[in-house]
């Protein structure tokens, strides 16, 4: 795991390649992926599954207990999250739909403390035919709130992503051929 540090407008702020982690301060935490992008949140407990539909924050669900999602930004409060969550998976995708993020700039969130500062950069690595980003994942370790750099793709989107966190996805029906 790598992690180096790096200066931003006279600030120390951690970058964070996928698989380093870092501590986080108490209070909300807020990612931030500006660009073509989408972002969204699973709320998971024990078992690494959603508990239902609710634990799935995304732009037509933008809340759910100490999550909120706002334009480019989701807020994360460890302390406000749920009975029985254990760690909140933070996932992008492209604003377009059904556009590989391989075509799209390199994805790279920040994350800013409860006082709005950056503490830390996330990095992903080069994309191709992946249509959904796991970006970082926050999870308790050892007393604390923790955050670790991800960079793992979903080929089958948001459908695919979902169902691997035990999200019910309803299949789309299939069209019927048009007749002559």
């Amino acid at each position: 795991m790598r992690q180096a540090g790096m200066r931003q407008a006279g600030m120390r702020m951690t970058e964070l390649v996928a698989g380093a982690n870092l501590a986080l301060p108490a209070g909300a935490v807020t990612v931030r992926l500006p660009g073509p992008f989408e972002l969204a949140a699973l709320v998971l407990g024990p078992a690494g599954k959603v508990a239902g539909d609710a634990d799935f924050v995304f732009y037509n669900q933008p809340t759910a207990p100490g999550v909120r999602l706002a334009a480019d930004a989701l807020t994360v409060d460890p302390t406000r999250l749920r009975p029985g969550a254990v760690r909140v998976v933070v996932v992008a995708s492209a604003a377009e739909p059904g556009t590989p993020l391989g075509r799209l700039p390199a994805p790279a969130a920040t994350l800013a403390g409860p006082d709005g500062r950056p503490i830390a950069r996330l990095r992903s690595p080069a994309l191709g035919p992946e249509m959904v980003l796991q970006v970082a994942e926050i999870y308790p370790r050892d007393g604390r709130w923790k955050v670790r750099s991800i960079g793992q793709g979903y080929a089958d989107g948001l459908a695919g992503l979902a169902r691997d966190f035990g999200v019910e996805v309803e299949e789309e029906p299939p069209v019927p051929p048009a007749r002559p």
